[in-house]
C-alpha cells in the first residue's frame, strides 16, 4: 500500500512538466544568467571607458591619461570639453569621466571626477576607489604603476579564517543561490498535490486504507523528498561539469547540507498546505513567500553587501544558513561536516519548526 502511494506521487510529480521546469531547468537558466554575468560580462577583463578631458599640451593630463592606459582597468577616451564628458555620463555612454583642469591646484582647482552620485555604493564604491589613486600618482607627478612595483598594501586571510580557493568563479557562488531558491520550489508542489488529492477524492480513499495517519503523511512527503534531493544534486553537479564549479571542502557535508535543506522545503509544504484550500489559494501565497524568503536570505543578493539589519533579518530565514555552509564547504579548503554543523542544526531546527507547524494546523478530513 505505502510503496503503490510513493510509487504513484513520483509518477505525478515526473509526469507533471510545468513542476519539473520550475524545479530543474529555471535553476540552471538562473545559474547560467547570473554566473556569465559576473564571470563573462562585458566588463570583464575588459577595461572600462573613461570619457576624460584635458587642456591641450596640459603635461598632468596626458599624465593622468598615461596611467589610466597603464592600470589596464580602463581606457581613456578624449572628450571635447569637459561638457561632453558630462554629456557622456549623463547619456550612460560611460559610467565615469574626468575634468582635469589647467589651473589645477589641490582644495581649489581640484580634478573634477563626473559620476552620479546617486549610483549605489557597491557600483560606485571600487570605480572611485581605482580612479583617484591613479589621477593623484600624476598630478603628484609620479610615474604610472608599473607590474615590479614594490608591494605597499598586500591582502592577506587572517588566521582564523581558511583561505579560500584561488581563482574562484561567480559559479562558487550562484550554483548554492539558485539551488537553495529553487530547492525550497517543492514546497509549492507537495503543498498542490494535497490539494488536487482532496479535490480528486483519492486523499479520503487513501485515509480508508489500515495504515497509521502519520504513515500516510509521510508516504505522501517522502518522494516529494526523493525528487528535491535529485534537484539539488542535479544543480551541483551541473554545477561542476557545466561551469567549474568545485567543492573545497567536505564531501560528505554537502551532502548532509542538501538533505537537511530538502526536509526543511519538505516540511515549509506542509505549511502551505495546512493554510491553503485550493491550488488557486497554494498559487497565490506560496511564490511570493519563496521568493522574499530567498531575497532576504541571501539567494538573490549576498548577504554581506545588506545593510547591517538586513544581514541580521537574514538569519531569520532558513535560507542564509544553508547558504553560509555552502559558501563554506565550496570556497574554504578544508572546511569538515564539523565545521557546518551549526548551519545544518540550524536549517534542521527550521524544518522541525515547520512540520510542528504543518502538523499542528493539518487537517486529515477536510
Amino acid at each position: 500500500m505505502l510503496g503503490a502511494a510513493i510509487k504513484k506521487d513520483l509518477q505525478l510529480l515526473l509526469h507533471d512538466r510545468r513542476a519539473l521546469a520550475m524545479l530543474f531547468v529555471m535553476p540552471v537558466a538562473f545559474i547560467a544568467v547570473f554566473g556569465m554575468f559576473f564571470k563573462f560580462g562585458p566588463d570583464k577583463g575588459k577595461p572600462r571607458p573613461i570619457a576624460v578631458w584635458h587642456a591641450p599640451g596640459d603635461a598632468r593630463g596626458a599624465a593622468v591619461v598615461a596611467n589610466l592606459t597603464a592600470s589596464n582597468a580602463f581606457a581613456p577616451e578624449m572628450a571635447a570639453s569637459p561638457e561632453a564628458v558630462r554629456a557622456r555620463v549623463v547619456d550612460e555612454d560611460v559610467v565615469a569621466g574626468l575634468v582635469i583642469p589647467a589651473d589645477f591646484a589641490p582644495g581649489t582647482q581640484p580634478v573634477e571626477l563626473v559620476i552620479d552620485e546617486g549610483m549605489s555604493l557597491q557600483v560606485r564604491g571600487p570605480i572611485e576607489g581605482s580612479l583617484r589613486p591613479l589621477v593623484i600618482r600624476a598630478m603628484l607627478g609620479l610615474p604610472p604603476p608599473r607590474a615590479d612595483e614594490p608591494v605597499i598594501v598586500l591582502s592577506k586571510t587572517p588566521p582564523g579564517i581558511d583561505a579560500p580557493l584561488a581563482h574562484i568563479s561567480a559559479f562558487q557562488v550562484t550554483v548554492p543561490g539558485n539551488a537553495v531558491l529553487f530547492g525550497f520550489f517543492i514546497a509549492m508542489s507537495v503543498a498542490i498535490s494535497f490539494t488536487e488529492e482532496r479535490r480528486s477524492g483519492t486523499w479520503r480513499r487513501s485515509m480508508a486504507a489500515p495504515v497509521a495517519r502519520s504513515t500516510l503523511l509521510l508516504s505522501k512527503l517522502f518522494p516529494y523528498a526523493l525528487v528535491g534531493i535529485g534537484q539539488i544534486g542535479f544543480l551541483f553537479g551541473i554545477g561542476a561539469l557545466a561551469f567549474g564549479m568545485q567543492v573545497a571542502g567536505s564531501v560528505v557535508g554537502l551532502v548532509l547540507l542538501s538533505i537537511t535543506v530538502v526536509a526543511c522545503a519538505t516540511s515549509l509544504g506542509l505549511v502551505f498546505a495546512s493554510f491553503g484550500r485550493t491550488e488557486k489559494q497554494i498559487a497565490g501565497i506560496a511564490p511570493p513567500v519563496l521568493l522574499v524568503m530567498g531575497m532576504i536570505g541571501g539567494c538573490m543578493f549576498p548577504r554581506l553587501a545588506m545593510p547591517e539589519f538586513m544581514q541580521t533579518a537574514g538569519l531569520a530565514m532558513p535560507h542564509a544558513w544553508a547558504l553560509d555552509g555552502y559558501y563554506a564547504l565550496l570556497v574554504r579548503p578544508g572546511t569538515t561536516v564539523i565545521d557546518v554543523l551549526p548551519q545544518i542544526g540550524a536549517v534542521l531546527g527550521f524544518a522541525v519548526v515547520f512540520a510542528a507547524i504543518g502538523l499542528s494546523r493539518f487537517k486529515f478530513e477536510r
